[in-house]
């Protein structure tokens, strides 16, 4: 039996896949629901997403849905396009080639690095920060109002301190193949490498999806893992229901949790997981009658650059993605608030949390009067940092899988829902061929 500790989208995907295997499982989850937080919420009627709010699904993730009986749902007809904030309006993103030279969202000097990319050569340094790659590659501009936003809205961090390869490592490759950032995803989409990604949701929102692998599965809510002990060639789950053997044991927890039950068996590795800093993130629901929003955004939503001071990191345009996430008549705006820089942003108290975000809304989309309604959920550990700490991370976490100990988290290998899911499958994927290798061996 291998035991799976923690019961998010990693965790269940890993234990459904070793299922499919052939392989026993079992899902310990200290909480009493699982999808860690992966969170929709009835708002009757509406439907808030309180963590993911979309899924970029490829055609084999898009497969698998479908084989689990999901219904992906495609976002609305309509424009698609992404706003970032400048000077306290918001400004459509260039969606391509052409429109970039057209438009007036970059000077003239930025164009001109952004076209001359291919033909520029400059060496990479050593743990490279996402902000230092940029500012390398493209220049200080670029790096303001494109990237800056996009890290906080993404990643809820601060550019100048994650790290390239642990962000953004398909990019940090791509450059170091080709010597350009260009020429290197031009060279992988001519191998086939990028797969083309949709966006979509589910019905019945993202934790339908969380619910449908827990179905298959043995998960015992409410029953944390207390410890970790060695027992032979395998481990010792321990838990209030007793001591649970297992041959192998997957660490699908939040690193702060891995921690404290890694102190007594893997000190070293446990230390790294603490040292691991995480960003908080509030997330608001706000429904509104649909005359109310004055100046709705047509697109998907606007991110915020730090420099803009604003409240909140973005806002999402949730049902004009998703119709179906708000009453006829009325509007769904999600926004997020926090992250590793404005930190205290995120711990503000209700009121007047609430009042600052009003405030917000009317001036960047001519909100009048009082919202119908708004729901409010905090994570104080929302989001790992791909920092230094995440870094050294990687080499403890490869020697303690010699010894049957894995992780499957989000604070390696990418923080995303697609990511999460593909590595649960892909470490279900080796778990079961050792295995079988085992199995053969014993003939």
């Amino acid at each position: 039996m291998i035991a799976v500790i923690g019961a998010g989208m990693s965790g269940l995907a890993c234990a459904w896949q070793l299922r499919r295997r052939g392989l026993d499982a079992v899902v310990y989850e200290a909480s009493g629901r699982v999808g860690g937080k992966v969170l929709s919420l009835d708002l009757a009627p509406g439907l808030m997403e309180a963590g993911p709010n979309t899924l970029l699904v490829d055609e084999g993730l898009r497969q698998w849905l479908l084989e689990l009986g999901l219904t992906p749902l495609s976002p609305a007809p309509g424009p698609q396009r992404r706003f970032v904030l400048r000077h306290g309006r918001y400004c459509a993103l260039p969606d391509g080639p052409a429109a970039l030279l057209a438009a007036s969202y970059f000077s003239w000097d930025a164009k001109w690095r952004l076209l001359s990319e291919p033909w520029r050569r400059s060496a990479p340094a050593q743990a490279e920060t996402v902000a230092a790659f940029f500012r390398r590659r493209l220049g200080d501009e670029v790096l303001a109002t494109v990237v800056d936003p996009f890290i906080g809205g993404v990643f809820a961090g601060d550019p100048e301190e994650l790290l390239m390869t642990e962000c953004l490592p398909a990019l940090a490759a791509a450059e170091r193949e080709a010597g350009s950032l260009v020429l290197g995803m031009w060279r992988r989409w001519r191998r086939g490498e990028l797969r083309r990604k949709r966006m979509c949701t589910l019905a019945g929102g993202l934790s339908s999806l969380a619910e449908r692998l827990a179905r298959d599965l043995d998960v015992r809510l409410g029953c944390p893992a207390l410890g970790l002990e060695r027992a032979g060639e395998g481990w010792r789950v321990l838990t209030a229901e007793g001591a649970q053997p297992a041959s192998a044991v997957v660490l699908a927890l939040p690193a702060p949790q891995a921690a404290q039950l890694l102190r007594a068996c893997e000190p070293e590795w446990a230390r790294a997981c603490a040292a691991l800093p995480y960003a908080p993130l509030t997330v608001v629901a706000t429904v509104v009658a649909e005359q109310a929003l004055r100046r709705p955004l047509q697109g998907f939503g606007g991110l915020h650059p730090v420099s803009e001071q604003a409240l909140a990191l973005g806002h999402l345009m949730s049902s004009r993605i998703f119709p179906h996430t708000a009453a006829p008549g009325s509007r769904l705006v999600t926004s997020f608030i926090g992250g590793s820089r404005q930190a205290a942003l995120a711990a503000l108290p209700d009121q007047a949390l609430l009042r600052r975000l009003n405030l917000e809304l009317a001036r960047l989309f001519g909100l009048e009067g009082e919202p119908l309604s708004q729901r409010i959920v905090r994570w104080p550990q929302a989001l790992p940092q791909g920092t230094a700490a995440m870094a050294a991370l990687r080499p403890l976490a490869a020697a303690a899988s010699e010894r049957g100990l894995h992780a499957c988290s989000n604070w390696l290998d990418g923080v995303s829902l697609p990511d999460c899911l593909a590595k649960g499958r892909a470490l279900a994927d080796r778990l079961a061929e050792q295995a079988l290798h085992c199995r053969r061996s014993d003939i």
